[in-house]
């Protein structure tokens, strides 16, 4: 497990430095807005905070209540479906590689409306709600995706993410997809 980790922290990296380093030049470039979110997915709330650490580049804290599904079927055990709400807390760093070419495109890119790779370390409660089926503890894990976020208002924008969760309760370990859509109320917002 440390091996994908430290690939994935060392390529987000590497690809700030790269970025920043072909832009240092021109002063008049846009940089990334720090954000205060109020960010609603199904099923969850959470609040996140946007910190710029670099042109293109945000630190991210966020906590909430947070929930996901899964369902499967079988030959042997038939369908299942399994639901938990758990309260949530993570650190992150998000990466909106596009921004220079959306802003020569002529399209919006307020409140960090472009295309991000992401990664958070997460670390969830005990559910506070979730179907007879889930036997969830506290865990801890690790989110590597890719996605867009876009504004839909001055104060409203949507994001979706897509990319591979895994995560322990310290007893099993779990790697599986994860596909994230939220709707965010912008509680604030500063250009630097």
């Amino acid at each position: 497990m440390r091996m994908p980790i430290r690939f994935i922290s060392l390529l987000l990296c590497f690809m700030t430095q790269l970025q920043d380093a072909t832009c240092q030049t021109n002063t008049d470039l846009l940089q990334v807005q720090q954000l205060h979110k109020i960010k609603l997915s199904l099923p969850g709330i959470t609040y996140q905070w946007e910190k710029p650490v670099s042109r293109k580049s945000v630190l991210t804290l966020e906590g909430g209540i947070a929930g996901g599904m899964s369902f499967s079927a079988g030959s042997m055990g038939g369908t299942e479906f399994r639901y938990a709400v758990v309260p949530e807390i993570g650190i992150g760093f998000k990466n909106y590689y596009n921004l220079d070419r959306r802003l020569k495109r002529g399209k919006h890119i307020d409140i960090n409306a472009a295309n991000f790779l992401a990664t958070d370390i997460f670390v969830n409660g005990n559910p506070i709600l979730s179907s007879a089926n889930v036997t969830a503890r506290e865990a801890v894990g690790l989110t590597a995706a890719w996605g867009m976020q876009r504004s839909l208002s001055s104060k409203i924008n949507f994001e979706w993410q897509a990319g591979v969760i895994g995560g322990t309760d310290f007893s099993d370990w779990v790697i599986t997809p994860n596909l994230r859509i939220a709707f965010s109320f912008i509680a604030g917002k500063d250009s630097k």
